[in-house]
């Protein structure tokens, strides 16, 4: 690609960065009482020890709750925002520098509202969130990755076990911004075993956008809790049915192969499709071991960059963003 039509794409996205916080608005967050505790349920495995505890805004809303899927038919998914469950599983990856663990959560909730005032872009059903945590070969946490399931608004933030020599150059030690969210820089484990801090993410109502992240202790909420269950992430493709047997959260032929079921967003299609050359653009999808299995888990918008983005490889996409793990 020549830079003259590489600076056109680069003028679109800019365009579209503008245009999209007047679509969406992003109000300002209300004080942590008013917000449900999720946390996770206790046990020695890593993913238990390591599952970050989740602070709901407006919990009223039904869907604002983190619930589990279900089938009522094979083609009618559903999240159950009553049964709070985080789905998880433990993969292992390996770079020259030498071999490192990620733990996946992954969670997701009914719908983002489809109203006009606000008038949120994303608007679908059966919406979810990534949360990964990158172990080191010694246990410890490196990297903490959160990202939408359709592959949008991802975010980075190391921990203070990570080298400054692997992170990308420019970074702030304070706070960031990442779309528009106010986010830490970093997370201080102090000398603290990390057995003993928990993970705490908050998230925006609505659109369950990640809006700020810090550590707590493990064992003691600073206010009183709900339970929210680890289910292993194969469950996803086997949903029991009425009838004894299951089927899959996810699509599993035709054109949208590995796509939630349900998770279409008539928005996205409408207003991004055509300068991200992606028809699917904003739907959910299944998050493959590797570049053979499932679709394609891009995170950047731009259509050169589909591979290199691809979260598939774990590897080579935090080579791409700039980590140099």
């Amino acid at each position: 690609m020549n830079k003259t039509t590489a600076g056109h794409w680069r003028w679109i996205l800019m365009l579209f960065l503008l245009i999209l916080p007047a679509c969406v608005g992003v109000p300002k967050p209300a004080p942590m009482e008013s917000a449900r505790h999720y946390l996770p349920e206790p046990g020695e495995r890593l993913l238990n020890r390591f599952a970050p505890a989740l602070w709901v805004e407006k919990y009223q809303e039904d869907y604002n709750r983190p619930g589990a899927v279900r089938a009522a038919s094979p083609s009618h998914i559903s999240v159950d925002p009553d049964t709070p469950v985080m789905y998880a599983e433990q993969r292992r990856f390996t770079t020259a520098k030498g071999n490192y663990t990620n733990l996946l959560y992954r969670v997701h909730f009914k719908e983002i509202p489809g109203g006009y005032s606000p008038y949120y872009l994303g608007a679908g059903k059966n919406v979810g969130l990534f949360v990964i945590l990158t172990l080191d070969a010694k246990g410890l946490p490196l990297l903490l990755t959160t990202v939408h399931t359709c592959g949008c608004y991802l975010a980075f933030i190391p921990t203070s076990f990570l080298s400054p020599e692997v992170r990308p150059t420019g970074r702030g030690t304070e706070r960031q911004t990442v779309y528009g969210e106010n986010l830490p820089a970093e997370l201080d484990y102090a000398e603290t075993p990390p057995e003993q801090r928990r993970i705490q993410i908050r998230l925006r109502p609505d659109t369950h956008r990640v809006m700020d992240v810090w550590l707590a202790s493990a064992d003691t909420p600073t206010q009183p809790a709900d339970s929210i269950s680890l289910q292993p992430l194969d469950d996803l493709k086997q949903l029991p049915l009425k009838n004894g047997q299951t089927t899959s959260f996810y699509e599993d032929s035709g054109s949208r192969a590995g796509h939630v079921k349900g998770s279409y967003k008539p928005r996205e299609r409408l207003f991004m499709s055509w300068w991200t050359l992606a028809w699917d653009i904003g739907q959910d999808k299944y998050l493959g071991t590797d570049t053979n299995d499932g679709p394609v888990f891009f995170t950047s918008l731009q259509p050169w960059a589909r591979s290199a983005s691809d979260m598939r490889d774990f590897a080579s996409f935090l080579h791409y963003w700039g980590w140099g793990l």
